[in-house]
C-alpha cells in the first residue's frame, strides 16, 4: 500500500489536510524530505532552472521524475494530465538515488509554443522504511513552472463579484474573473473594515478563467471591501451590502 500526497481533482483544503496528516504521522519516517523551490516563474522564451531535492535522513531514497500539465477549476481543484505537446521540456535526470544527508539537483530547460504556459514536475520519492502498520510510504513533491510573456494581466481585465457568506459563516465568498488572455497572480487578499483587515491567501489568476475566493471574516469586523494585491497594481472592491459581514461567525 502506498501513501501519495496528491491525487487528481484534489481541492486545496484537502491538500492542506493531507499535508498536515503526513506531518503528524509520517514525517518522523521521511525525515522532512523537501523540494525547492516549489514555484518558479520565467519571463523568457526558454525557461532554464533547477530543482533541489534534499534527503536529510539516514537511508538512500529513490526518485522518479514525471512532468505533467494541469488545469485549475474555479474552486481550486487541480486536474492533472500528460504534458501538453506544445511544451518542450529537457530534464537532466528522470530517475536517480539521493544518498543520506545529501541533496540532488535536477536541471531543466523548457519552452512553449504559446505563452503563457504552465506545468508541474513531480518528484515521486520512495525507499522509506515501512511503518509499524506495514505501509510502503511514497512521497510526491511538486515543482510548478510558469513560462510567461512580459505582459501580465491588467487591472481592467479583472472583475470581482460578491457571493456572500459561506455555509459555515466563517468566510465571505467572491468570484474573481480574468477576462483577458494574460496570466496574473494575486499575491494576497484581505477583507478591510472599520475594525481592521483580515488576511486571506494569494492565488494564480489564469487567462479567461474564474476563481472562487473565500476570505476569513468575523461578525464584529464590519467588513466593507475586498482588497487584492497583484504584482503591478492593487484592487479594492467595495461590498454592496456591508451588513453581510455581520452574518459571519463571531
Amino acid at each position: 500500500m502506498s501513501f501519495p500526497l496528491h491525487r487528481p481533482n484534489l481541492h486545496a483544503a484537502d491538500r492542506i489536510a493531507a499535508a498536515i496528516l503526513f506531518a503528524l504521522f509520517f514525517l518522523p519516517l521521511s525525515h522532512a524530505q523537501t523540494i525547492r523551490p516549489v514555484i518558479s516563474e520565467y519571463t523568457a522564451k526558454v525557461a532554464k532552472g533547477s530543482i533541489e531535492l534534499v534527503n536529510p535522513g539516514t537511508t538512500p531514497l529513490t526518485v522518479i521524475v514525471e512532468p505533467k500539465s494541469f488545469s485549475v477549476s474555479e474552486k481550486g481543484d487541480i486536474a492533472y494530465r500528460p504534458l501538453d505537446k506544445g511544451i518542450q521540456l529537457k530534464l537532466s535526470a528522470m530517475s536517480f538515488q539521493i544518498p543520506p544527508q545529501q541533496s540532488y539537483f535536477i536541471f531543466y530547460e523548457a519552452r512553449a509554443d504559446v505563452l503563457p504556459a504552465w506545468f508541474v514536475i513531480y518528484a515521486s520519492i520512495g525507499g522509506f522504511r515501512r511503518n509499524s502498520s506495514g505501509m510502503n510510504i511514497r512521497l510526491d513533491l511538486p515543482h510548478t513552472v510558469y513560462i510567461l510573456p512580459k505582459r501580465s494581466v491588467e487591472k481592467s481585465e479583472i472583475l470581482i463579484s460578491e457571493l456572500g457568506p459561506t455555509p459555515d459563516k466563517a468566510h465571505l465568498g467572491f468570484r474573481v474573473t480574468n477576462t483577458g488572455p494574460w496570466f496574473g497572480r494575486a499575491l494576497s487578499s484581505e477583507l478591510t473594515g472599520r475594525s481592521g483587515a483580515t488576511q486571506g491567501s494569494g492565488f494564480p489568476i489564469f487567462p479567461h478563467s474564474t476563481r472562487i475566493v473565500e476570505v476569513p471574516c468575523h461578525g464584529n469586523q464590519a467588513a466593507t471591501a475586498l482588497r487584492l494585491r497583484l504584482r503591478n497594481f492593487k484592487m479594492e472592491e467595495p461590498l454592496s451590502n456591508p451588513a453581510e459581514s455581520q452574518a459571519c461567525a463571531p
